[in-house]
């Protein structure tokens, strides 16, 4: 396996992707995401190939991973990046939420589908460059009571990190929330 050796305190591939991003005060990766490695289809298994289990074996690993990094820190919500509706029920489930749920448990965290949600549905973005991706991506997602987060550290938890669009656009959401800080952790990242 292509480990990556990151942790939220090292400037790494992660971070520099959300170099800049006011929202942002860490991002990590468990693994180094290659096209046709073993990686991507371990992804593709999880999102495309109805693994929905990959997700708990993997969010065992990034919760453990994360129980060893001095920054972590006390997290108090670990959020799943949302599905439409619509692609969750052709997909029949959110591979990100098994991931963030067992992430939730192993870090004392709570968690929850219901307050960052994808308001609007887009296409897939595999085949956009990085503008294409940000313009698909942005004003996507929406925080409902956002005083529930008020104050707190919020793990953003996604499968693999590529341009970062996605992300940004959930922090863009979590802007509407005061006093929080963000944290992202995913299971891959593009070099």
């Amino acid at each position: 396996m292509p480990i990556t050796e990151y942790r939220f305190g090292l400037e790494n591939a992660a971070t520099l992707r959300f170099y800049g991003e006011k929202e942002v005060s860490h991002a990590m990766a468990l693994l180094h995401y290659e096209n046709g490695g073993l990686v991507q289809h371990l992804v593709h298994g999880l999102k495309y190939k109805g693994r929905e289990g990959l997700g708990v074996t993997l969010g065992a690993w990034l919760g453990e991973t994360l129980l060893r990094d001095p920054d972590t820190g006390n997290v108090d919500w670990v959020l799943p990046v949302p599905l439409h509706w619509r692609r969750r029920l052709k997909r029949g489930y959110n591979q990100c939420t098994g991931m963030a749920r067992v992430v939730a448990e192993k870090l004392g965290a709570q968690t929850s589908e219901r307050l960052l949600v994808r308001s609007r549905f887009s296409h897939t973005q595999t085949h956009r460059d990085r503008a294409g991706r940000w313009e698909g991506s942005r004003n996507t997602f929406r925080v409902r009571n956002p005083q529930r987060l008020e104050g707190c550290r919020i793990l953003l938890v996604d499968d693999v990190i590529t341009t970062g669009a996605t992300l940004r656009a959930c922090c863009q959401a979590l802007e509407a929330v005061v006093g929080k800080e963000v944290l992202i952790a995913t299971v891959a990242v593009v070099p």
